[in-house]
């Protein structure tokens, strides 16, 4: 296997085929869960699996499910997701799914900040949208995060991380835009995201209206690593 540098991240929006959470938490920890297939996805360079559901799961996005995977090594990648076994697992839980690869936006402004003790929930807000450059991109990205950092952490915020869709070899650069923020925060989220200021900044970065959603963890025990 060929280990890089940069981590990778995987992701899977779906819609889950079991018709309850405790039937698809099941058949997750049954297939993407055995532990022979754990063993295989992290010798060949997956990092870490975690599960999530929207924040609404018991209203209008009820059954949509979310993996996100982090790996650094896409050959290993490719060969996992090219077993049988793992496609008919991928089968067992989505309807529909859509599995797409972001490589990690060069130069784009990130952070990763400690919990305080004792702050253990969880909330994953995800965009998703297209630019029309990776040069303007960077540039409006790096000046909203950098000038709300601090607003931000205050708020509850821990993480943010910006990606762009791997292109294939040889294809020009992606403009499909994906960033993930991890909150431990829900009303502070919220107020954040719903400032005028932070909203008028944040439309300047896509060149339509972009993606988006919250997503917290399932009940019960889930397989991740």
């Amino acid at each position: 296997m060929t280990r890089t540098g940069s981590i990778y991240l995987l992701s899977i929006p779906g819609t889950l085929s079991p018709k309850t959470l405790e039937e698809a938490r099941v058949v997750h920890n049954m297939t993407a869960g055995n532990p022979q297939g754990v063993a295989a996805a992290r010798s060949l360079g997956d990092l870490s699996h975690m599960v999530y559901i929207p924040i609404d799961h018991a209203g209008p996005q009820a059954g949509k499910f979310l993996i996100l995977d982090q790996w650094n090594d896409l050959d290993g990648l490719n060969q996992f997701f090219a077993d049988k076994q793992v496609q008919e697992g991928g089968a067992a839980i989505f309807t529909e799914r859509e599995p797409v690869v972001w490589a990690p936006a060069e130069g784009f402004t990130g952070y990763h900040t400690p919990a305080p003790y004792g702050c253990n929930d969880r909330y994953v807000a995800v965009v998703r949208g297209t630019v029309s450059s990776h040069e303007e991109a960077r540039k409006v990205h790096n000046e909203l995060v950098e000038k709300n950092m601090n607003n931000a952490r205050m708020a509850g915020d821990l993480s943010h991380e910006a990606y762009f869709r791997l292109a294939a070899p040889g294809s020009p650069e992606s403009l499909e835009f994906f960033a993930v923020d991890v909150w431990m925060n829900s009303d502070g989220m919220m107020a954040y995201y719903n400032d005028p200021k932070f909203a008028e900044g944040f439309s300047k970065l896509f060149t339509g209206m972009p993606s988006s959603s919250i997503w917290v963890h399932p009940a019960g025990e889930w397989v991740e690593w």
